[in-house]
């Protein structure tokens, strides 16, 4: 059969994901669990890496100070598609954002313990250097298409950007990079450059050079990109199946959302 990954496909792998996987311990196992399933799904339709090296990162490993820059230049999932003679190089790059949740999975018998992750200001700006990197691996020949996902339960994150706007009364350092619902790129804020046709992400504000602690450049985005989030688990209508006192309150970090960015 011929197999065509775009974001459809992977919407409906994030739902059938959902159902054998509600929460996951790291974002090392959302990635892990991801791949398995599409290997299972797609079988000898597709061959997989985990943090698979790209071409021009084949000296990372030397002491050479200009192949030490590019040692990260990895993907966290790659997939050849094979159609035939035709084979398709698709990137996947994954981000798992957490608030404090304990949780029980009697599905799959695991204590789930997940930690707080601060600096949301660097949760954003690293979610947009993904798909920057996405896009430079598609020039670059490495790819052929590539997927950003987001996965997480801190509800800011999530919130629609024009409820976001009318709360806040001033702009935060961060606000080009913000990924809240519904963000569009390019927008009236964050404008083609006139010269490259490239959208640039920045600060808004002037940060020290440690604060930034080496998310210091601007981001360069040439695709056209909406964020939009769709509920992925919410572990409050599923009080029954876990090992925990009940309670009425509605918790919002029991409720985990993805987004999905088809770059091309």
């Amino acid at each position: 059969m011929n197999v065509e990954f775009n974001k459809k496909i992977m919407e409906g792998l994030m739902e059938e994901l959902k159902d054998k996987r509600p929460v996951f311990n790291s974002e090392d196992d959302f990635k892990f669990s991801l791949a398995w399933l599409i290997k299972e799904d797609y079988e000898n339709n597709v061959d997989i890496w985990l943090e698979k090296k790209m071409n021009n990162n084949k000296n990372a490993s030397s002491s050479e100070k200009g192949d030490q820059n590019n040692k990260n230049l990895k993907i966290d999932i790659f997939i050849i598609v094979k159609n035939g003679n035709n084979m398709e190089k698709i990137g996947i790059e994954l981000k798992y954002f957490t608030a404090n949740l304990k949780w029980h999975d009697d599905k799959n018998d695991e204590d789930i313990i997940l930690k707080k992750q601060l600096a949301y200001n660097y949760k954003c700006y690293d979610a947009w250097h993904d798909v920057e990197r996405l896009e430079n691996f598609i020039r670059s020949g490495n790819i052929n298409k590539g997927f950003a996902i987001w996965l997480t339960n801190i509800q800011s994150l999530t919130e629609d950007c024009n409820k976001i706007e009318k709360k806040s009364k001033k702009k935060p350092s961060y606000y080009r990079f913000r990924i809240c619902n519904n963000r569009k790129i390019p927008d009236a804020d964050n404008l083609p450059n006139p010269e490259n046709g490239y959208v640039e992400l920045k600060w808004d504000l002037e940060k020290s050079e440690k604060r930034k602690k080496g998310r210091e450049n601007l981001i360069t985005i040439k695709g056209n990109y909406n964020v939009y989030w769709k509920e992925y688990k919410d572990l409050n209508n599923e009080q029954k199946n876990i090992n925990e006192k009940s309670s009425n309150k509605k918790k919002s970090n029991k409720v985990f959302k993805y987004a999905i960015l088809e770059v091309q």
